[in-house]
């Protein structure tokens, strides 16, 4: 079996340097979080920190509920 790769991601949260909260309003930012399937990027991949990444996951659930966001992307 082989091993998993890891990917080094740097850890500097977008949200803490812009000294900003994630908002369902600004799509153009979420939609920087969210793969080309349409799925929220985990932290791993992202470099946020954990206060920002569940407030993000939360607003862009939001976003996805207002029809700001897809669910999934088109097929």
């Amino acid at each position: 079996m082989q091993a998993k790769r890891k990917i080094k991601v740097p850890r500097n949260c977008f949200f803490c340097k812009e000294k900003a909260e994630p908002s369902f309003k600004e799509v153009a930012n979420l939609s920087r979080f969210l793969s080309e399937r349409g799925r929220i990027i985990g932290r791993d991949r992202s470099g946020m920190c954990a206060k920002h990444q569940r407030k993000l996951t939360m607003e862009i659930k939001r976003a996805r509920h207002l029809a700001l966001l897809p669910f999934v992307a088109g097929l």
